[in-house]
């Protein structure tokens, strides 16, 4: 089975900078969206920083078990953030989410901080297969009338790449099967756009780039409040 896959970013309407990062890494396997927070655009600091650490710590580490390889590069990812903080007081505080697939021979693995999400279309059904960290979705679950009664908490993130020296990812692996069709992306899409439409939208035949320029056209037909980052990764025969 082979990767065929595509990636895009946008500021977005109400933004004036993107303090998002993306990673297409097609030798190793590897892809990453970040969505970086902090004032003085420390934010675009601590999402390049994360994405570098990542991207470096897996060339360098190509053997073993993949998925704990890029466990280990996002606990490094949040160790140089922190750093970097610390070093530079107009960046104190600074953070970003960060979820990455790795191909691991006839696995995916899936790694995750913070509120930026992957997907799985599979089947024609979309399944997310990671859980926001944050205040709303730690209090509400799939509730969706808790979801609206705490919908002033929805930019609360409770674990952040760069806010606590212990933070974790969640990682998961998941067998990989002909036509499944992953999506990686940060909260500036799955925000805005709801999820049967950002599955009507990958679920189109065609060049995954276009898809990509659709799911962005979407998020910013819904107000674009937000950088938008998308990639698509789907297996193929």
């Amino acid at each position: 089975m082979k990767l065929v896959v595509a990636g895009l970013s946008d500021v977005g309407r109400e933004r004036d900078h993107n303090e998002d990062s993306y990673a297409v890494e097609e030798e190793f396997g590897l892809f990453i969206v970040c969505d970086g927070m902090g004032g003085h655009q420390a934010g675009e600091v601590a999402s390049a920083l994360a994405i570098t650490t990542v991207v470096e710590h897996v060339r360098t580490h190509s053997g073993g078990d993949r998925l704990a390889v890029l466990a280990d590069a996002s606990r490094m990812a949040n160790a140089r953030v922190i750093e970097e903080g610390a070093r530079n007081r107009r960046r104190k505080g600074m953070g970003s989410t960060l979820v990455a697939i790795i191909r691991d021979g006839d696995d995916m693995g899936i790694a995750h901080v913070g509120d930026s999400r992957c997907y799985r279309l599979r089947d024609g059904k979309l399944e997310r297969m990671t859980r926001d960290h944050s205040l709303i979705e730690e209090l509400a679950g799939d509730d969706p009338i808790a979801h609206a009664a705490l919908g002033g908490y929805s930019n609360v993130i409770t674990r952040a790449v760069g806010t606590a020296p212990d933070t974790e990812p969640d990682v998961r692996r998941e067998k990989l099967r002909e036509g499944d069709l992953f999506l990686l992306c940060s909260d500036g899409l799955s925000g805005v756009v709801k999820d049967p439409e950002i599955q009507k939208i990958i679920a189109r035949p065609g060049d995954l780039a276009e898809r990509c320029r659709e799911l962005i056209q979407a998020a910013n037909e819904g107000g674009g409040p937000d950088n938008i980052s998308t990639i698509l990764v789907r297996v193929e025969a």
